[in-house]
């Protein structure tokens, strides 16, 4: 199975920002799936075939952090880390309350 583009790559690589680029989810001319009920992904394979029937378009600046090279190159690890606390921030939040609940029962106990 093939890696799905975020909604930052395909806007990239369509040459558009990103609100431009969810218009075109709401008017269906673009698929977008749903991880986790609320990041969007999209298929590179439509993403690609939808290029051509766009207009002629300057391409959307970088996200600061970002390689500007597209999506088919590894990011750096600054917009890793972050995408990793976006995509996690409930766990991470969660885990640290429970060992810091942890760690007051064995003081107090």
């Amino acid at each position: 199975m093939e890696k799905l583009w975020t909604t930052t790559e395909a806007a990239q690589y369509l040459g558009l920002t990103e609100s431009e680029l969810g218009q075109l989810v709401q008017e269906g001319r673009l698929t977008g799936y749903k991880l986790g009920g609320k990041f969007l992904r999209f298929r590179p394979d439509q993403v690609k075939a939808l290029k051509p029937t766009l207009p002629a378009a300057t391409p959307a600046p970088a996200r600061p952090g970002t390689s500007a090279g597209g999506p088919g190159e590894r990011p750096s690890w600054q917009a890793r880390l972050h995408d990793f606390v976006y995509f996690y921030d409930l766990y991470l939040v969660s885990g640290a309350m429970l060992a810091g609940l942890v760690l007051y029962l064995v003081a107090s106990g």
